[in-house]
């Protein structure tokens, strides 16, 4: 993981992810605390947690919950965030999503929304998730998703990547059913989601502006054609919209 670029895209303006309804909402993240919320957990971590809107709505479903991420100033916005919802039952812990800093099997449920595609290593990264979870642990993973046209996925790849260049790659629903199973996941739901965003909030809450904002809404319009069907851009009440998709996955470690 390049954490400096990382650190560098995110340390600027961490209130934008706080306050992006983006980040906050998502069918996605109702049905996984939904799901999540059957098992008994005492611990909870949530990985990358940026803003901290999942590590907020696992305080409701979990005894303690330790909120991640690589990044201190959205740390710091996460707690408040967490803090302002008297959410009295979560610290916060400043590490690599690579590296985990707990001992083996200390959480009974472990999370990372909308930040696998930033890890050079997702593998490595599920491979310590697993080491940090306890036997019969949940686990829940929401991210970006790709195309499985190869072509697609590489232009839609590259458009995220323009406007973040900590963006490494959104995988297929097919190559995080394979992660799972070579990590030893056994995975109980997974579901493809649409989310529709508003490129100005898109490129706003990356401060992009000028010509690389052009050369976004040219990407989006000249895209080839699975991916110009997969990002779908247009105007809704005046405003330019177009759709990326998500992938939820939850899981269980092997109890045994």
């Amino acid at each position: 993981m390049n954490l400096t670029n990382i650190q560098n895209q995110f340390n600027d303006h961490p209130d934008k992810y706080v306050r992006s309804p983006f980040f906050a909402t998502g069918e996605s993240l109702e049905k996984m605390i939904e799901l999540l919320q059957e098992s008994k957990i005492n611990r909870a971590l949530d990985v990358a947690t940026g803003g901290g809107h999942t590590a907020k709505r696992l305080c409701s479903i979990s005894d303690y919950v330790v909120a991640g991420d690589v990044t201190v100033p959205m740390l710091k916005a996460a707690r408040e965030l967490m803090g302002d919802n008297k959410a009295g039952n979560v610290s916060c812990c400043q590490h690599d999503a690579h590296m985990l800093p707990f001992p083996k099997q200390t959480f009974d449920l472990v999370t990372c929304r909308i930040a696998p595609h930033h890890f050079t290593d997702v593998l490595g990264f599920l491979e310590e998730v697993v080491r940090v979870s306890r036997p019969g642990a949940a686990i829940g993973i929401i991210d970006s998703c790709s195309p499985v046209q190869p072509s697609a996925a590489r232009h839609i790849n590259a458009f995220e990547r323009l406007r973040d260049t900590s963006h490494n790659h959104s995988y297929t629903c097919a190559d995080w059913k394979r992660f799972f199973y070579e990590v030893g996941l056994k995975i109980e739901y997974m579901e493809q989601y649409k989310r529709t965003l508003s490129f100005s909030a898109y490129c706003d809450r990356k401060s992009i502006s000028g010509q690389r904002r052009t050369q976004l809404k040219v990407m989006l319009f000249q895209a080839p054609e699975e991916a110009l069907k997969y990002l779908n851009p247009r105007n809704i009440n005046g405003d330019l919209v177009f759709d990326l998709q998500e992938v939820c996955v939850v899981g269980r470690t092997i109890v045994g």
